[in-house]
Formats: structure tokens, C-alpha cells, sequence
């Protein structure tokens, strides 16, 4: 076959030129399409690049917004801790309380039904407004949270009478 383009005379040149045109045109246009597909692919990277930067910045926030969450998770399980404990020294002092005044009451109930009539008449005497307020007044500086309270008097540094008028008792 080459034999024969050789052997019709100078045509075969011409054939070979037209040949090597095409392909560098050929070469040319598939050139220009790997450039723009180059030029796609770049803008393509510079976008994920800044997306990929957004998301590192979404990420850190995200991770500090976590750090925080759990630092105040942590706060709160402190807190709960100390809620729990302060519930049950309540619970403790609120079942003390009720074992005293069940022991008054009962005492109570004992000098009232003294069959004494002395003790009886004492017992069953309402107690004047000011000793009221006195034993109000010594049950709550009694009690600890009331410690550091300027009202409270202590019993040591009380000991102006009461400007009241008295009530007598007979027996």
C-alpha cells in the first residue's frame, strides 16, 4: 500500500501534509478542550477549597459550641451532686424535727392528762403573747442557717427584761 502512494508520484506528499494538518488541528481543538477542562477543574478546587475552609471554621465553632455544652453539663452534675446531698441532710433534719415533736407531744399529752389539777390548769393555760414571741424568736436563732443573722440575741447577751406587762400564775 505505501508502495503504491510512493509509486503514483507526489501526491503521496500532499496526502501527508493534509495528513499532519488535521492532526495538528486535531492536537489544537482537543488542546483547547483539555485547557478549558483544566480551567473547569481549577475553579472547581478553588471552590472546594473555600467550602472546605468554611467547614473547618463550622467545625471549630461547632466543637467549641461542644466544649461549652460540656463544661456546663459538668456544672450542672456538680450542682445536682449538691442538691442531692443538701436533699438529704434535710430529709435527715426533717425526720429528727419530727422525732422531737412527737417526744413534746407526747410529753405534752402527759402533763395534760396529769391528773394533778395543779399541772393540769398550768398546761392547759394559754401562754402570754410575749413568751410566744420569745420562744418564736429562740427556735429560730436555734437553728443553724440563722447563725450569721444580726436579729438572732444570743442567750448569753440577753438579759434586759421584757417591757410588757406580766401575767400571773397560781398554783
Amino acid at each position: 500500500m505505501w508502495q503504491k502512494l510512493i509509486t503514483r508520484g507526489g501526491s503521496f506528499h500532499l496526502y501527508f501534509i493534509g495528513l499532519l494538518i488535521l492532526m495538528l488541528v486535531g492536537l489544537g481543538a482537543a488542546l483547547k478542550f483539555s485547557q478549558a477542562e483544566v480551567a473547569i477543574k481549577a475553579g472547581k478546587i478553588e471552590t472546594l477549597s473555600l467550602a472546605n475552609t468554611v467547614l473547618v471554621g463550622d467545625l471549630e465553632a461547632v466543637a467549641n459550641k461542644v466544649k461549652q455544652i460540656e463544661f456546663q453539663k459538668e456544672q450542672l452534675r456538680l450542682e445536682a451532686e449538691n442538691v442531692s446531698k443538701l436533699n438529704q441532710q434535710n430529709a435527715k433534719a426533717k425526720v429528727a424535727i419530727e422525732v422531737a415533736f412527737r417526744h413534746q407531744s407526747k410529753l405534752l399529752d402527759e402533763i395534760r392528762g396529769s391528773p394533778n389539777e395543779t399541772v393540769k390548769k398550768w398546761a392547759n393555760t394559754v401562754m402570754p403573747i410575749d413568751a410566744t414571741r420569745l420562744l418564736k424568736q429562740a427556735a429560730y436563732c436555734a437553728h443553724p442557717d440563722h447563725h450569721s443573722d444580726p436579729i438572732c440575741i444570743s442567750a448569753s447577751g440577753n438579759d434586759q427584761p421584757m417591757l410588757t406587762a406580766t401575767v400571773e400564775y397560781t398554783f
